[in-house]
């Protein structure tokens, strides 16, 4: 009588938790998270060693019964840089799996704004969901979930690139994604890299002149003058006057200078 290996005999319980072996589980194409930050890597793995792993990775079973991860290739990849055989994992039947594969990762690591973009658009355009339903989804406004798929429009070269920089803000690419032309998002991302590789404090503010100091401090005095009610001020008016009168003389000293 031949025996079926444990991973044919076994029997998963959806939303329970059961050990799999590292190498029945197959990465889900799909995955959201597309770039891994090898010194986040290097921290998960200390905590996983120390205080072991607190959230179960998400597999789900496709028509051809193969184990597809979910969620939680970081946790995955730790365990398998660990030299570990199996690890904790959860069987979902959500058919809009990839609903879940991207709240995971927003609530345990904010993805990067690229990765997030191209998840995003990928719910749009498979569930036909409005940004407001994928907002409340996500826990975010509609305008940002707006804003964060606008970045789709960045040219492929630079949606790559970025995706490997965690000091890029999502500001600064949609600025740079608002560019209609291929060329000038070029030029305005190859400017943001630039400028993010100088430090900080060797970029000086230009010094204000002599001449623009002098300007601006004449304006505001002429503002302030200008404002100024002699006839609402009652008691008060005579002192007013007096240093008005004072002002007057400076500047008349000042004027009589320029003569000489």
């Amino acid at each position: 009588m031949t025996s079926k290996s444990k991973s044919e005999t076994t029997k998963y319980v959806k939303h329970k938790i059961h050990d799999i072996s590292l190498d029945q589980l197959t990465r889900d194409a799909n995955q959201p998270r597309k770039h891994f930050d090898e010194s986040e890597l290097d921290t998960l793995k200390q905590s996983i060693e120390e205080k072991g792993l607190i959230y179960p990775v998400i597999f789900r079973i496709d028509e051809n019964d193969n184990k597809i991860l979910v969620s939680g290739e970081r946790r995955f990849k730790a365990f398998q840089a660990l030299g570990k055989e199996t690890i904790p994992a959860m069987l979902i039947d959500s058919e809009k799996y990839d609903e879940i594969a991207l709240i995971d990762n927003i609530q345990r690591v904010d993805l990067n704004s690229v990765d997030e973009s191209e998840a995003l658009k990928n719910l749009k355009t498979k569930y036909d969901y409005s940004e407001k339903q994928i907002g409340h989804l996500i826990g975010k406004a509609h305008n940002t979930v707006s804003e964060i798929i606008k970045l789709n429009d960045l040219s492929d070269d630079i949606r790559e690139d970025a995706r490997q920089r965690k000091d890029l803000s999502r500001s600064a690419l949609l600025k740079i994604a608002r560019l209609k032309k291929p060329k000038a998002q070029r030029k305005a991302y190859d400017a943001l890299i630039l400028s993010l590789s100088i430090p900080k404090k060797d970029i000086k503010r230009p010094r204000q002149t002599a001449y623009k100091k002098t300007i601006i401090a004449t304006e505001k005095t002429l503002k302030c003058l200008q404002d100024i009610d002699l006839e609402a001020l009652g008691d008060d008016r005579e002192s007013v006057v007096s240093k008005l009168q004072e002002l007057l003389v400076e500047i008349q000293n000042k004027l009589g200078t320029t003569d000489s």
